[in-house]
């Protein structure tokens, strides 16, 4: 396979900041390459997309010495609209990529603007959609869609576009396992029968491995190993095993007050376009469960929980929290006993500075100052940012923003916690420190509810498990009962247990 592109990175510094974000970065990519680079929270594995795409220095102020060649041509002496000739580029956060009000524009996009004759967008976008796993979503509104469908369509604009290497940043962070399985293997379909060369971030990437041949590990900056996936594989499977165990010791027993903390009775929501949300919904939450909510992505869970919050309505049935019907008189006096993670950061960051934003509920309580710079204090350090309180919100990676927004919820001590995809943009041990933390303030009274696609998490820490497939409830079950329902959770598309193994794949194939 011939060389496509060259990476040579001596070291990349942004402005006012002596330490370089990237450093000693030098590899070749080839034709018909699936690379996957992995590594910690704020290890640079954004940052070296950003460069390859041209997004830095082009779009994103740094300084880069070195050199990034893509097909013979030196990616800073090309303009950014041009890279679409040699890169399909698909952004950590769907969010920010997406700009047409609908899907079939958002997929054409692309495609409109190379003049391409509209027959053929038709064919395209449809093909495209059908790849990615949504038939017959031309005409929804992107603003109702899932985190796993905005991914899922933001990749199909990316694969409209037919580049010859494609740059993926966290492409099925929010994809339920069914879809991380099913989109990993057309990707490497494509990698296989048409040579498209892959670049693909992850922080977990077992099911990947099966796809890929070559996988590099960042560390402050640097690529401090370059692993076949067999040796990447063998490295980490005994430390998973050990985690495993480690936290399968502390699973909460089921011995649960019976007092309820909050109550849905035959709750449906419907969305503005007709689109169905949740559909008589009945479920009791208990005070100490640490309840995991599952489900492939659009069956409803977000819904539940922003119905559960009050930033939905139900259009049928009645929420109790707090033993209050949850209305307009209620709403202030219940949302102060309740914090809500969202599954995307940015939605509830605005301040100038971290200190800031753990520091402003507090503030508004009117605590002293010396109560909030010592609560400041303990919760960034419990999520390994007290260093960066002076920092603005959107100097960190995606992992440290969803760090950062569980902190100003922690700060303030709420007795309800819910939380969506907390994990979500987190490597494997940042995600474990998340969980243990909310597992003992459910050991301590707190009552968690936790919407999760990583159902080896929701095993691990949750007490009471349940499903929501097609908008309806259909499990809730003991955590312990589990191999129970195991024929039940696979008929609705979900399993606890990895769909496939890299081992299995090795052994089929060998």
């Amino acid at each position: 396979m011939g060389i496509i592109a060259k990476i040579k990175i001596d070291k990349l510094v942004f402005p006012q900041e002596d330490k370089p974000a990237l450093k000693n970065i030098d590899f070749e990519i080839n034709q018909g390459d699936f690379i996957v680079i992995t590594g910690g929270v704020a290890s640079g594995k954004s940052i070296l997309l950003h460069s390859i795409t041209g997004a830095i220095p082009h779009y994103h102020n740094a300084e880069l010495t070195g050199k990034i060649t893509i097909m013979g041509q030196d990616v800073q002496d090309m303009c950014l609209n041009r890279m679409s000739e040699y890169v399909g580029y698909m952004m950590q956060e769907p969010q920010n990529q997406m700009i047409s009000l609908d899907i079939f524009e958002e997929v054409a996009f692309g495609l409109g603007n190379l003049e391409i004759p509209f027959p053929q967008i038709e064919q395209t976008v449809k093909k495209t959609l059908e790849f990615v796993g949504l038939t017959g979503y031309e005409n929804r509104q992107t603003a109702s869609l899932s985190g796993g469908e905005a991914q899922r369509v933001v990749l199909a604009g990316v694969l409209a576009l037919n580049a010859p290497i494609l740059i993926l940043d966290q492409p099925t962070a929010e994809l339920d396992p069914q879809g991380r399985y099913e989109l990993y293997e057309r990707l490497g379909q494509l990698n296989k029968t048409q040579k498209l060369t892959i670049v693909l971030v992850m922080d977990r990437i077992e099911e990947v491995l099966n796809y890929a041949n070559r996988v590099f590990y960042l560390r402050d900056g640097e690529i401090v190993k370059e692993s076949s996936p067999k040796d990447y594989y063998k490295d980490q499977i005994e430390q998973g095993r050990e985690r495993l165990n480690y936290n399968t010791s502390l699973n909460p027993n089921d011995g649960q007050s019976p007092e309820l903390i909050a109550e849905l009775t035959n709750v449906s929501y419907q969305y503005k376009n007709n689109l169905l949300g949740c559909e008589d919904i009945n479920l009791e939450i208990h005070k100490g469960d640490l309840l995991s909510i599952i489900g492939l992505n659009g069956s409803g869970k977000s819904t539940l929980a922003k119905l559960l919050i009050g930033l939905l309505k139900p259009s049928k049935g009645e929420i109790k929290v707090f033993n209050q019907p949850l209305n307009k008189e209620s709403l202030t006096e219940i949302r102060r006993k309740v914090g809500f993670l969202f599954q995307n950061p940015d939605y509830q960051i605005f301040a100038s500075t971290l200190e800031e934003e753990v520091g402003f509920s507090l503030k508004l309580r009117g605590e002293s100052n010396e109560v909030i710079d010592q609560k400041i204090d303990e919760c960034l350090k419990f999520v390994g940012l007290l260093d960066y309180k002076k920092l603005h919100p959107q100097r960190l990676s995606r992992g440290q923003r969803q760090l950062l927004a569980l902190a100003s919820i922690l700060v303030s001590d709420p007795e309800f916690i819910i939380a969506d995809e907390p994990t979500s943009g987190l490597d494997e041990n940042q995600g474990y420190m998340i969980m243990d933390k909310l597992f003992d303030l459910s050991r301590s009274g707190k009552t968690i509810l936790l919407i999760t696609h990583d159902l080896t998490m929701a095993e691990i820490y949750s007490n009471r498990l349940v499903a929501l497939h097609n908008h309806r409830l259909e499990l809730d079950i003991s955590t312990r009962d589990l191999d129970q329902h195991l024929e039940t959770l696979q008929a609705i598309g979900l399993n606890p247990h990895p769909v496939i193994s890299f081992r299995e794949v090795q052994d089929a194939t060998s």
